[in-house]
């Protein structure tokens, strides 16, 4: 007969041979097993192990009606009605194994299944244990004989401790595949296994994701890589407190921790959410942190087509993001936020063309001499020239491109368009222009970043000297040694190392000593307090030390006549800024350097 009806089971793991999990084969065998594949042949239904591994959720997946029956199960073991599928005498007492039904299983099924299990004969059950113990044989021991019922079913314990260690590491191995390194939570792998196990087409809209969002980047540039470890195990902690039994809270990116939370009211699980914000976010005050936390969190209420939990957490992630950037603790996924998404999928699909067709652009914005005011040099930008919506700003599509694993693919996309336009500039008597790139943290820290790099700078013929590589704060305090060794390696080949954004948060003085570096470029939020009296006077004192240790001191961000002047008192060597110029296209940069070039001339 077609199987037409699904029938969700919990199995038993450790009930060798009645019923186990076999790592191996990563499925359920043993007596139970086969019967319930003879019932399905038999029968119209068709039942499916819904817990699927080596711990047992039996009691939770019955008590939440998440599956139609539990097996493995000794009479009374669990809640709801027992129907014996095996009994035998041990020591004067009947012991009886067989399944527990829940409240969700179909009254046709329960009559059923009773009239097949009665029609099985016993012997036809003994015969089928002796099968399951002798294909097991390898992988559990020595030969085992099994004669009387009473003698399998007392073999099932000594056997089932034979083989716990067998299992213990397996487990172990496991575990590690599944858990964060920092706060020990589960871990993506954890969170999808979880899913499969307590979630089905029964409970899913019962279901929300909770993504709980920390710029972990910007925590680590302003407190440094350890205290950052330390605070995201201090916010592990809380979110394990209010993580209940039919919830799954696992750690799913860098920034971004999960709770799968099942709710039959969406409307109190988001305020169940406000005091766990206010918590996490009271550790600055509570730890007397000279820093401030921020917490934002996305919410995203599963629908009965949800499948793919990647999308359910893009979705979840989203709503986080947004509310981070409207400022709000919460924010809900809303059909805003689905067109938001269905845009940057739009994009998604459209990455490889804009490398293949050249459509990334490269943009120009100069330096200035802070005391002649000539141009010297300028930082490479990115621009998205979309044939459809426009140009596009880094902040649309980088974050895209790191999501998609594109993004070292666009940092040597950009390092080819400027050495190619530092030979070109050079061609055409141009010899003292420099350029500055920026290179994202993953790209940076690459074990063949050096080698990459060269593989493009050596196609091109241009002073090296006049390349610079910029690394960020948040860059410097992660991935120190391959960080440092990559910066030493590839001054060898001339390229100058700058420092961005510096002053902005945890890098100092001494922490740069270990970077052979050529330059610093002083976060644009010491340039707005320039004007302050203890702006300038920290601003002076940088460039004194700056200037004392060898290095150019380049100001961003400056945008008032105001902070010229300041700047130029307080020797600063470059400035950049909207003062001066905005970022402009390669071939407009080219005719202002061309035409300052002979004006000087």
């Amino acid at each position: 007969m077609e199987n037409d009806i699904t029938i969700y089971a919990a199995g038993n793991p450790n009930l060798y041979p009645l019923e186990y999990y076999n790592a191996e084969t990563k499925s359920y065998e043993g007596l139970f097993p086969e019967l319930f594949e003879r019932f399905s042949s038999e029968s119209g239904y068709n039942i499916i192990y819904y817990s699927s591994g080596e711990e047992d959720l039996r009691e939770r997946l019955i008590g939440n009606t998440q599956v139609d029956f539990a097996s493995g199960c000794a009479a009374d073991e669990l809640s709801g009605e027992f129907v014996e599928i095996l009994n035998s005498q041990i020591n004067g007492e009947t012991v009886s194994y067989g399944i527990a039904l829940s409240k969700a299983a179909p009254e046709t099924f329960k009559a059923e299944f009773k009239a097949f299990i009665s029609s099985v004969e016993q012997n036809e059950k003994t015969g089928m244990i002796l099968s399951s113990v002798q294909r097991e044989e390898s992988i559990f021991g020595a030969p085992i004989i099994i004669g009387l019922c009473g003698v399998i079913l007392l073999l099932i314990v000594l056997i089932a401790l034979i083989s716990r260690k067998y299992r213990r590491r397996l487990r172990e191995f496991d575990k590690k595949l599944e858990t964060d390194p920092i706060t020990g939570l589960g871990n993506g792998n954890y969170l999808l296994r979880g899913c499969k196990q307590l979630i089905n087409d029964k409970n899913r809209v019962l279901y929300s994701m909770f993504y709980f969002y920390i710029n972990a980047d910007n925590l680590r540039s302003i407190s440094g890589s350890d205290e950052a470890d330390r605070f995201l195990c201090h916010m592990a902690a809380i979110l394990d407190e209010y993580t209940l039994d039919t919830d799954i809270l696992s750690r799913v990116s860098d920034d971004g921790f999960v709770i799968v939370k099942l709710s039959s009211d969406m409307g109190l699980a988001e305020k169940w959410v406000v005091p766990i914000i206010n918590r996490i976010c009271g550790y600055s005050q509570n730890f007397r942190k000279p820093y401030d936390v921020n917490v934002s969190v996305g919410v995203y209420n599963f629908k009965q087509s949800d499948r793919n939990l990647n999308e359910i957490i893009l979705n979840a992630s989203q709503s986080a993001h947004s509310a981070y950037n409207n400022k709000v603790p919460v924010e809900v996924y809303t059909d805003e936020v689905m067109r938001k998404q269905a845009e940057e999928k739009k994009l998604q699909a459209d990455i490889g063309r804009a490398f293949s067709d050249n459509e990334i652009e490269m943009y120009i914005q100069f330096y200035i001499n802070a005391k002649t005011s000539d141009i010297v040099g300028g930082e490479a930008l990115s621009r998205w020239n979309h044939p459809e919506k426009g140009f596009l700003t880094p902040e649309r599509f980088v974050p895209l491109m790191e999501r998609e694993g594109a993004i070292s693919r666009l940092d040597y996309y950009a390092l080819n368009k400027v050495c190619a336009f530092l030979e070109e500039l050079n061609q055409k008597g141009i010899e003292d222009f420099f350029i500055s790139c920026n290179f994202s943290r993953d790209t940076f820290s690459d074990i063949e970043f050096v080698e990459k790099c060269f593989s493009v700078i050596s196609k091109y013929k241009f002073n090296h000297e006049l390349l610079i590589f910029e690394i960020t704060e948040s860059l410097a305090s992660k991935n120190v040694e391959q960080l440092r060794k990559n910066v030493i390696d590839i001054k060898k080949y001339g390229v100058s190392i700058a420092i961005d954004d510096f002053g902005e948060g945890f890098t100092s003085f001494f922490d740069i000593q270990q970077y052979p570096i050529n330059g610093i470029k002083l976060d644009r939020s010491l340039v707005n307090n320039v004007n302050t009296k203890n702006g300038y006077s920290i601003l002076k004192a940088m460039v004194q030390v700056g200037h004392e240790l060898g290095l150019t001191i380049l100001a961003e961000g400056v945008e008032t006549d105001e902070q010229v002047e300041m700047l130029k008192k307080l020797d600063c060597d470059v400035i950049q800024g909207y003062r001066f110029f905005a970022p402009i296209p390669k071939w407009e940069a080219e005719n202002i350097i061309m035409k300052q070039n002979k004006t000087m001339l």
